[in-house]
């Protein structure tokens, strides 16, 4: 009686297959992971808010944390859940919408890293809108390398 011997070898084919398909994908998967670069994390500081609504001043005190380069910062701010019509470019000295130059280190000629102790501010000038009214709410948002660093919230005096 002959033995049929290409009905066997069909399943040790597919074994050998499938042991192989899963290793290439665990060489894939084992890439991909070692391969991502989680970056580096947004730096962390603790802000301190306040808003003066007659003279426009919106002050930020840097109270603790990691030094910020505020070249890096993009600033928000919004009134009363509306965006001011000019942002401040920091670091900058004039610029649409502020009036004069701003105070620390987001004025261009300061030391551009922002250190806990240190405060910087901006003077909101009448042609930016809205105003700032005392009792507004005034939420500022700082951001790097789009992560937020601080979302800072308080009511105007």
């Amino acid at each position: 009686m002959p033995l049929d011997d290409t009905r066997s070898i069909a399943p040790v084919v597919g074994v050998v297959l499938l042991l192989a398909l899963t290793v290439c994908l665990g060489g894939v998967v084992a890439i991909a992971v070692t391969s991502i670069d989680p970056g580096e994390p947004p730096p962390r500081a603790a802000i301190e808010l306040t808003v003066e609504s007659d003279s426009g001043v919106i002050e930020l005190e840097h109270r603790h944390g990691d030094s910020l380069d505020v070249r890096d910062l993009d600033v928000h701010v919004a009134v009363e859940g509306e965006s001011l019509t000019y942002q401040p470019p920091v670091p900058f000295f004039a610029a649409d919408g502020f009036r004069g130059g701003p105070t620390g280190p987001f004025n261009a000629e300061a030391d551009p890293r922002w250190r806990a102790g240190q405060t910087a501010g901006v003077r909101v000038a009448s042609t930016n809108a809205p105003s700032i009214e005392a009792g507004d709410r005034v939420v500022v948002t700082m951001t790097t390398n789009g992560a937020v660093i601080a979302r800072l919230e308080t009511t105007a005096a």
